[in-house]
C-alpha cells in the first residue's frame, strides 16, 4: 500500500491530545460533605474500574478516528498490476470521434459530448509530467505535437463534429506516427473514443503493435433510429421552364423500431414546392415522388428536409436543378440542308454552330455537349482522334451518313462494324419503320401513348451494323434503323442512322418523329455528365461553363466557392486547386471547414457568380452499424495490451480506468472507519452509565 499525499500522515501525531487530556484531568475536584461515607467506601473499587474502562475505550475510539482521519486525506491506495506499465511512459494519445454518427444520444447526452467528458477525466488521472495528444478526423497539423493536459483541456472546448470519416487503420497509423516522432518510449498509452462504426474500417484486419498499450472506449446510443435521404433522380433529367417534372427520393431508414408518417418537404430557392409522408419499417427504404414545376431558366438551389431527431445531420438533403440550361451543338455537314438547324431552332437553350467538313475548328469540339456529322464521306485521321478524345470524356455524336460512305473510316472513329449496304436499285421502294417501342427507355416522356398504327417514317439504308447496340428505330424488316452506343470511359454515347436526311433516301427529317428524337438526343447529351450535387468524399467537382462566362474567362482566372443562407457559415470563402478545361471548370472538394449546403462559385475576378453547386455529407455516417463489445472483445481476445471499457458510468470512467490501471482507493474506506469511530465514542458516552 502507498500513498497519493503521504504528507497527511504527519496528522496521526495528534492523537498525542486525547492521550494528554485522557492522563492529565484537569478539572478541579469538588468537595460533597457525607454524614456516612461508608456505603461510597464498598462502591468505589466497582466504580472506579468500570470508568477506567469506558476512558480507555473512549481513548482508543477518538485516537482511532484521528488515525483514520489523516489516512483518508493521505489517500491510500493498492497498486494494481497494471500500475508499472502505466507508469512506464508518460505519452498519452487520445483519439476522439467527432463524425457525425456521434450524435445519437445516451441518455439524452450526445455521445461526442460524452466522449469530452471521459476525456477530461482522463486527463486528471496520469500525474502532472504527463503529455498528451488529442486526435480527431479532421487530422488538424497542430495535434500532430503532445501538449500538457490544460491546453489539452482548452481544446476539448473547441471540437465540434467533422464532415470527415477517417479509416481505423488511418487513424492507428496517425496516432502511431505521433508518438514514434516526439518519443523512443515504449508502453505508451493510445485511446479510441468512438461509436466504432464498421463503415470505417475492418478492425479483424488490423494489426496493433505490443510495445504500447491500447484502450478502446466504445460509447453505445440508448435508441438507434435514424432516417437519411439516399439518392434522388428526375423522371426527365432535363428540366424545362413550366413543364411538369417528377422528383424520386429513395429515403433509407437504419434502426430497431420503424417510423410512421415522417414529413419530406421539397424546396426550390427556399421555398416549398411539394411534400409528401414515409413510413418505412426498420432498415428498410421508400421510394416517394414529388411533382414539381420551375417557372423561370437558371441553376436553382433545393433541397429536401426530413424531420428527424436526435441524429439531425443528415436531416437536409441540398442539390442543384439546372433548368433550361445550355446545350451546346456542333454540327459538321457536307452540305447545306437545313434540317439540322431548324430543328433546333425554337429553344434558346440550344447553341448550334456549323462547320463545314473542309473548315472545322476543333477546338470547338471539347466544349460542345453534342456533335452531329451529316453526309460526310470520310471520316478523315484528325477528326476521328478528335472524336475519340470527345466520346472518352462523356460527349455524344449523332452520325447521318452520305450516301457513299467510306464505312472503314466510319467503323475507325467508333470502333463498331459498320459496313454498306448494297446499292440500291433504281426506283427503289423506301422502307418503312416500326412505330416506336413503349417500353424503350428513350422513349420515356416522349408520347403520352403510341398506337400501332400511327404513321412512321420511310428510309433506304445505306450503312448497317448488324444487331450490335441498343435499337431505338428499326425498319419493318428488323434492320436497325436507329442505335444508340457507349463508348469511351465517361460513358460517351454514338447515334447511327442508317439513312442520310437528303430526301432521296429518307423523310424522316421531314416526318413528325424528328423533332422528339432529336431534342432527346440533344437533351440526354447535356445530362451526361451533370451531377444534382456531391458529397465530400469525393476528389473532384465538374462544373459546365456556359458559352458567356467562356468568353470572359481566362485559363489564370481563380474561381472560389461561398455558401449561401442554407449553411451556418457565411461569409466564409473557400479556394481550393481548379483548372478549366474542355469548357468545364474542375475543383478539388474541400475535406473539411465544410457543412452540407448549397453553394455559389464565383469567378474573384469580377464577383461574378458563374454556377451553384451543392454539398452533402457522406451517406456511410447515417448508417449506424457498429462493432458490439462482444465483437470488440472476440477480435482483440488474447492481447493483453488492449482494454476494453463499456457500460460505464459517465461521471465514473476516470476512477475505473484507474483502478484498473493504477491503483485501488482505499480513501473511502478510510474515511468510512474515521466515522465509525467517531460514532462509537458518541455512543460510550451517551450510554455507557457510570457512578
Amino acid at each position: 500500500m502507498t500513498f497519493l499525499y503521504p504528507t497527511f500522515l504527519f496528522a496521526i501525531g495528534l492523537i498525542a491530545i486525547p492521550i494528554i487530556i485522557h492522563f492529565f484531568n484537569f478539572q478541579r475536584p469538588k468537595k460533597v460533605y457525607f454524614t456516612n461515607i461508608d456505603f461510597l467506601k464498598q462502591v468505589k473499587a466497582i466504580s472506579n474500574s468500570k470508568n477506567k474502562l469506558k476512558n480507555l475505550l473512549v481513548l482508543l475510539a477518538r485516537c482511532l478516528f484521528i488515525t483514520a482521519l489523516a489516512l483518508a486525506f493521505a489517500q491510500p491506495i493498492i497498486p494494481n498490476q497494471s500500475v508499472n506499465a502505466t507508469q512506464q511512459s508518460n505519452y498519452v494519445s487520445v483519439y476522439v470521434d467527432n463524425s457525425f454518427s456521434m450524435q445519437s444520444e445516451q441518455d439524452n447526452k450526445k455521445l461526442l459530448d460524452l466522449s469530452l467528458t471521459y476525456t477530461d477525466q482522463l486527463l486528471k488521472v496520469f500525474p502532472k509530467s504527463a503529455v498528451f495528444s488529442l486526435l480527431t478526423n479532421s487530422f488538424d497539423a497542430d495535434l500532430n505535437f503532445f501538449f500538457e493536459a490544460s491546453k489539452i483541456n482548452d481544446r476539448l472546448n473547441k471540437i465540434d463534429y467533422s464532415n470527415s470519416s477517417r479509416d481505423f487503420k488511418n487513424i492507428y497509423n496517425k496516432q502511431l506516427t505521433n508518438l514514434q516522432n516526439n518519443t523512443s518510449d515504449k508502453s505508451n498509452h493510445i485511446f479510441w473514443f468512438s461509436d466504432f462504426q464498421k463503415s470505417n474500417g475492418s478492425l479483424e484486419n488490423l494489426t496493433l503493435d505490443s510495445t504500447n498499450n491500447f484502450y478502446l472506449i466504445p460509447l453505445r446510443p440508448s435508441e438507434t433510429s435514424n432516417i437519411y435521404v439516399d439518392s434522388i433522380w428526375l423522371e426527365n433529367p432535363f428540366v424545362k421552364v413550366n413543364e411538369n417534372n417528377t422528383l424520386h427520393i429513395k429515403v433509407n431508414h437504419f434502426g430497431t423500431n420503424g417510423v410512421t408518417d415522417k414529413i419530406v418537404k421539397f424546396f426550390i430557392e427556399g421555398n416549398q414546392v411539394s411534400s409528401s409522408t414515409v413510413t418505412i419499417d426498420a432498415n428498410a427504404s421508400q421510394t416517394i415522388a414529388l411533382n414539381f414545376a420551375v417557372t423561370d431558366a437558371g441553376a436553382k438551389r433545393c433541397k429536401i428536409t426530413l424531420d428527424d431527431y436526435p441524429v439531425t445531420f443528415d436531416n437536409d438533403y441540398y442539390f442543384t436543378l439546372r433548368v433550361a440550361p445550355e446545350i451546346r451543338i456542333a454540327h459538321i455537314t457536307s452540305d447545306n440542308t437545313p434540317y439540322i438547324a431548324n430543328v433546333y431552332a425554337n429553344e434558346p437553350f440550344f447553341k448550334v454552330k456549323q462547320f463545314s467538313i473542309n473548315a472545322v475548328d476543333y477546338s470547338q469540339l471539347p466544349t460542345s455537349n453534342l456533335v452531329i456529322l451529316q453526309s460526310i464521306k470520310d471520316i478523315d485521321n484528325a477528326l476521328q482522334v478528335a472524336l475519340r478524345n470527345f466520346l472518352s470524356k462523356g460527349g455524344t455524336v449523332v452520325l447521318f451518313p452520305s450516301d457513299n460512305a467510306n464505312t472503314e473510316s466510319y467503323a475507325n472513329a467508333f470502333g463498331l462494324p459498320i459496313r454498306n449496304m448494297p446499292p440500291a436499285a433504281p426506283n427503289t421502294q423506301m422502307l418503312g419503320l416500326n412505330p416506336p417501342d413503349a417500353q424503350n427507355p428513350f422513349f420515356t416522356g416522349v408520347f403520352e401513348k403510341i398506337s400501332p398504327t400511327m404513321s412512321t417514317p420511310q428510309a433506304i439504308p445505306v450503312i448497317n451494323w448488324g444487331n450490335v447496340g441498343a435499337k431505338i428505330l428499326n425498319f419493318k424488316n428488323d434492320l436497325p434503323f436507329c442505335s444508340v452506343f457507349n463508348s469511351g470511359a465517361e460513358n460517351g454515347k454514338v447515334y447511327l442512322f442508317a439513312s442520310p436526311l437528303d430526301t432521296k433516301y429518307s423523310d424522316f427529317a421531314k416526318h413528325s418523329l424528328f423533332v422528339p428524337v432529336m431534342y432527346k438526343i440533344a437533351l440526354a447529351s447535356r445530362n451526361n455528365n451533370e451531377r444534382l450535387a456531391y458529397n465530400f468524399t469525393e476528389n473532384v467537382a465538374t462544373i459546365t461553363l456556359e458559352d458567356s462566362v467562356m468568353q470572359g474567362s481566362s485559363r489564370n482566372d481563380i474561381f472560389k466557392i461561398v455558401p449561401t443562407d442554407s449553411t451556418n457559415k457565411v461569409g466564409l470563402e473557400i479556394i481550393t486547386p481548379q483548372r478549366i478545361a474542355d469548357g468545364k471548370l474542375i475543383i478539388d472538394i474541400p475535406k473539411t471547414n465544410m457543412e452540407a449546403g448549397n453553394y455559389v462559385v464565383i469567378r474573384k475576378s469580377d464577383n461574378r457568380p458563374i454556377a451553384n453547386i451543392a454539398f452533402n455529407y457522406d451517406k456511410r455516417e447515417s448508417v449506424f452499424e457498429t462493432y458490439s463489445s462482444e465483437e470488440l472483445k472476440r477480435i482483440f481476445a488474447g492481447k493483453k495490451n488492449v482494454q476494453i471499457f463499456e457500460a460505464i458510468d459517465n461521471e465514473k470512467f476516470g476512477n475505473e480506468f484507474k483502478e484498473k490501471n493504477v491503483a485501488f482507493p482505499l480513501w473511502r474506506y478510510m474515511l468510512y472507519a474515521a466515522l465509525a469511530f467517531l460514532l462509537i465514542e458518541v455512543s460510550l458516552i451517551r450510554f455507557w452509565k457510570t457512578v
